[in-house]
């Protein structure tokens, strides 16, 4: 197999919501008119009417434009349901209005922001207020804590050149932090996994990540015992979120000889969520790595067809292309009685 791949997923670093916040991410008092706006949005993305909400916070905010409560609630929405670009200017101004209160659109920016050390800023700011509206007896922050610190050290692992001794204490602190806070969470102990891949300790990361499996796919361990059908039964049923699944799917193609589990974690977030283009991608570069080469090409077709019925994105049709021509040299050099040992992947 190969190295990490460009495809990447964007991980939250609190969980999403499909609602504007109503102030409880510990944003000053809402007034009634405030309130009832961001219930009407709500009403509207609960019922899959998500540009009508988007329009009643964008008329609100625009009546309104000092109202703190109002602007964090379009911020998040965008987030959500609307463009990048938006979102981050809309985060940025309620940030302005309400810089001491609310992690949530701290976290959020720290998601959506393109430069890695303004991120990480605010993921730091977004984590500090977390943990004092936590302090405060806020249930909603403590549950949201384990996830906030792995969403900042996965930062600092992500922007720094490499996994050095400054880097990898402050990533292991954070994660002893996430872990003390929710041990029955998996996500610390992956994220312990990637420090231990990043630091060159394959076979101790390796052991680490499937851990943090037999947290939350205890059925999909014993598939083999119950058979190729056993699959199914655990569909829909997982705690974790989609993109944590996706990237545990990244790190075992990264760690691992075989393929299996990746390619058993890629099929299931299909049979949810078959436009993701990212994870077309990397199922192909899944059967690419098990030498199925015409699966592969079937799963790069999939996904090319995606990119184009969207406008044709034209940086990830040269990814696609990029690995098209890897499957199919590696499919001729088989096919010519080569062994796999022979071959560059």
């Amino acid at each position: 197999m190969g190295g990490r791949q460009s495809v990447k997923a964007k991980k939250p670093g609190v969980k999403k919501r499909a609602k504007a916040s109503q102030g409880s991410s510990g944003t000053k008092p809402v007034a009634v008119a405030s309130d009832g706006v961001i219930e009407e949005a709500n009403a509207a993305f609960d019922s899959g009417r998500a540009d009508e909400g988007l329009a009643t916070l964008r008329n609100a905010s625009r009546r309104n434009p000092s109202d703190a409560a109002i602007a964090e609630a379009l911020g998040l929405a965008l987030a959500e349901f609307g463009g990048q670009e938006e979102a981050v200017a809309a985060l940025k101004r309620a940030a302005m209005l309400s810089p001491t209160a609310g992690y949530e659109k701290f976290m959020y920016l720290g998601q959506l922001l393109d430069d890695g050390e303004a991120a990480t800023t605010c993921t730091r700011q977004g984590l500090a207020i977390l943990e004092a509206q936590a302090s405060q007896g806020d249930e909603h922050a403590q549950g949201q804590h384990a996830s906030a610190c792995c969403a900042l050290a996965e930062q600092i692992l992500g922007t720094a050149d490499e996994a050095d001794e400054e880097t990898s204490k402050q990533v292991e602190a954070l994660i002893e932090r996430a872990r003390a806070s929710d041990p029955e969470s998996p996500e610390p102990v992956q994220l312990l996994a990637s420090l231990r891949g990043e630091q060159g300790k394959t076979d101790e990361a390796l052991s680490i990540l499937k851990e943090s499996l037999s947290m939350w796919r205890k059925t999909a361990m014993h598939r083999d015992e119950e058979g190729e059908d056993g699959a199914e039964e655990f569909q829909g049923e997982f705690d974790v979120s989609f993109e944590f699944r996706f990237e545990t799917a990244k790190l075992l193609l990264e760690l691992d000889t075989t393929t299996e589990t990746a390619i058993d974690i890629l099929c299931e977030l299909l049979r949810e969520r078959d436009d993701n283009v990212d994870v077309w991608y990397m199922l192909a570069y899944a059967h690419h790595g098990a030498l199925e080469f015409d699966i592969a090409l079937e799963h790069l077709q999939q996904g090319e067809e995606l990119i184009r019925s969207r406008g044709g994105d034209e940086s990830a049709l040269a990814n696609f292309e990029e690995l098209r021509a890897a499957i199919t040299e590696s499919k001729a050099t088989v096919e010519s009685g080569k062994g796999p040992a022979e071959m560059e992947t």
